[in-house]
């Protein structure tokens, strides 16, 4: 009956709503921008077996009709914000006094459960010798994330680290890492380029797409499943149409500004959010919740509502979607 926890979103969504951490969901939640799904068919969460349910909290838009009009498509999708965001607004609109912007949010490569990066790592090394001080490095919580080559790298003298091995407090530490650098370093065009692209920080995408391949069956450290097949983002796997968008992405500062600020918003569902008691109203009439769960108000994800709705409106006059490789997603 319930949908396999998010290890990424469970705890926020819980949150955002007023529920109980301990709460069983009817619905899954993708975890990012799915590149696998991104200018092709979506294989992977059109299935009932991806979130082991057959309805799924999608926040971004052209993802959301992917699932929906699906042909083989078993799924229904709500179309909703992405719950990083909720998270943002939470520590953005607190009381706390956050520092000033400064330095470098750098995400280090990495392998998934499919897909591998090559060995060389001296590209790597050159990137963060030029990149500004002071550096917090971002290191995947799962051990399959993690690029084997990292710990050749020499990283500076005083560096901060983070890896969010916590799933309660995960994405709060995230949120507080963007909000205190100025420059984001991220291997490849992914979710983290659009969290950036609202904060209106500096990206720098340093990997290039040939870098990365579909794993071999040894190298896989699981058993290969149906939904495991399609979890792919490999260059050998990309499609032409992947390969012009991502390499399009890739140069994200090059992108007109109002077409960055369209993408940041269809990419991120901003133009779906809703407060978290209008959240909780809608997804129990769409029967994504359960009868007898009840809203609780939380004044701090209040905040965070209004606080999303203000930076929102700073851009919603100020974007473009005439871009032809926007019809490529």
């Amino acid at each position: 009956m319930y949908a396999d926890r998010s290890d990424k979103w469970h705890h926020t969504m819980a949150r955002y709503l007023g529920l109980s951490p301990d709460t069983s969901f009817l619905f899954g939640i993708l975890p990012g921008v799915c590149r696998e799904a991104i200018g092709r068919y979506d294989h992977m969460y059109t299935k009932r077996e991806c979130f082991n349910s057959n309805k799924t909290y999608a926040w971004s838009q052209h993802h959301y009709n992917k699932i929906n009009n699906g042909r083989f498509s078993n799924q229904t999708a709500y179309y909703g914000t992405c719950p990083f965001l909720w998270e943002l607004g939470r520590i953005a609109s607190s009381t706390e006094r956050m520092p000033s912007p400064e330095g470098s949010l750098f995400f280090l490569p990495r392998d998934d459960q499919v897909t591998i990066r090559e060995d060389e790592f001296e590209s790597v090394q050159q990137v963060i010798d030029s990149a500004p001080r002071p550096i917090t490095f971002f290191l995947p919580w799962r051990n399959c994330d993690i690029w084997k080559n990292w710990d050749k790298l020499k990283l500076p003298a005083g560096s901060k680290f983070i890896q969010m091995s916590d799933a309660v407090t995960r994405q709060f530490i995230l949120s507080r890492a963007f909000l205190e650098h100025e420059h984001i370093y991220v291997p490849w065009p992914g979710t983290d380029v659009y969290y950036a692209g609202f904060l209106d920080k500096i990206v720098h995408v340093y990997d290039k797409l040939e870098q990365y391949r579909t794993k071999t069956r040894d190298e896989m450290d699981r058993e290969k499943t149906m939904v495991i097949h399609y979890l792919k983002w490999g260059y050998d796997w990309l499609t032409d149409d992947q390969k012009t968008f991502f390499d399009w992405t890739r140069e994200w500062g090059n992108i007109d500004k109002p077409v960055r600020n369209y993408l940041t918003i269809q990419m991120l569902g901003l133009d779906a959010l809703k407060s978290p008691e209008e959240l909780f109203e809608d997804l129990m009439c769409h029967g994504f919740l359960e009868d007898t769960q009840r809203f609780v108000h939380n004044p701090e994800y209040q905040r965070s509502y209004e606080w999303l709705q203000s930076s929102l409106e700073k851009i919603h006059g100020q974007t473009l979607h005439d871009h032809p490789h926007i019809s490529l997603l």
